[in-house]
């Protein structure tokens, strides 16, 4: 008798990040397993923030995830790629609020929640070489420029232990998108940590009304 295939029956979460800091940094959170096993996580790296709206469409037209997020920069003042991000995403759902929903944001960039495994930081700016004595001083990765290899020597820093000290202290820098060196990444925590899946519902009937 032929052998019945496995049924994965986990949520199906797309996660479009803007570059490669993003996508490399989720993935190393999915090697720790300190989410819950509800949801099998697809991230997939646009290599630029303008490069969103599209694969966002992309991937909801495609109709093979049950919700598709994005984890993206904010950069500085006065935000214009990321306003023009979320403009894009709530004209296409035809959602005024449906990007503040969707969105995974770092105010002003990824890196400020990377760091938050090795200690406190306040970045001011997405700049590389405003950001390499930070970034040199936490990981001991030298002028750093946002190279795959440095990248990578970040991520292979990052281990479970820290995992708890990155989560308090990006649960204490949960402002607006509009505030200097903030992050909602402990709203999306709090939702991957646990099986309860109602927030994908209540986002999917937000969207859909």
């Amino acid at each position: 008798m032929a052998k019945l295939p496995n049924l994965d029956r986990r949520h199906k979460v797309c996660v479009i990040c803007e570059g490669y800091e993003d996508f490399a940094y989720f993935n190393r959170l999915l090697e720790l397993n300190v989410w819950s096993s509800a949801y099998s996580f697809e991230p997939v790296n646009v290599k630029s923030a303008s490069n969103i709206p599209a694969k966002f469409q992309d991937a909801y037209q495609n109709d093979r995830h049950e919700i598709i997020l994005v984890f993206c920069d904010t950069d500085k003042k006065p935000y214009r790629e990321y306003l023009q991000v979320k403009k894009k995403i709530n004209e296409f759902l035809n959602k005024q609020k449906a990007a503040e929903k969707l969105i995974i944001f770092a105010n002003p960039c990824t890196m400020q929640i990377v760091l938050s495994h090795f200690g406190e930081v306040a970045l001011k700016n997405q700049g590389k070489k405003t950001n390499a004595a930070e970034i040199e001083k936490r990981t001991g990765v030298k002028n750093y420029d946002a190279h795959t290899d440095q990248v990578q020597k970040i991520c292979d820093q990052i281990f479970r232990r820290s995992y708890g000290d990155m989560r308090q202290r990006v649960s204490a820098i949960n402002f607006p998108d509009t505030t200097t060196c903030s992050t909602n990444f402990i709203v999306f925590l709090d939702r991957f940590e646990h099986d309860d899946t109602k927030w994908i519902t209540t986002i999917r009937r937000y969207l859909k009304e």
